[in-house]
């Protein structure tokens, strides 16, 4: 028959000692950087493109509290036009100009001393558009033309 087993005492492993881990700096820094990209990559700049600054400080070692307000420079100002491109016309406020139209109203712009142009390019808008937009702005002697994508 079988022998039987002699009882012995469960097998026991020793517990490893407690280890601190350190805080690792690395996927941190990873997911830092991720989100740094993440904000620069989907933020828009050009509504802040359109403030218009200006530097007007006294350089005579005034501040500007001891400058009486009558002799405060105040910034000239510039004729601006805001102008949505869309699909085959452009909207200047409620107007809307066909861009078979489109030498008339740069005229108009012209005889108003219009110096800025501001177009935003709607998503409806299509590339030929824009072409003939800037090629008829570029002869009209308008100084700054401005193109914000919506």
């Amino acid at each position: 028959m079988a022998e039987a087993l002699p009882e012995t005492a469960p097998l026991r492993l020793p517990v490893p000692p407690a280890r601190r881990r350190g805080f690792a700096l690395t996927p941190l820094a990873d997911v830092m950087f991720q989100l740094l990209l993440f904000f620069m990559l989907t933020s828009s700049l050009a509504p802040y493109a359109l403030l218009p600054l200006s530097a007007a400080a006294p350089s005579s070692g005034q501040s500007l509290r001891d400058i009486p307000a009558q002799q405060s420079p105040a910034p000239a100002a510039e004729a601006q036009v805001i102008w949505h491109l869309e699909r085959g016309e452009i909207r200047a406020g409620q107007a809307r100009i066909p861009l078979s139209a489109l030498p008339e109203a740069i005229r108009a712009l012209q005889s108003d001393s219009v110096s800025d142009l501001v177009v935003f390019v709607t998503r409806m808008a299509e590339a030929s558009d824009l072409a003939l937009l800037i090629e008829n702005v570029q002869d009209s002697g308008i100084a700054r033309v401005q193109l914000v994508g919506t």
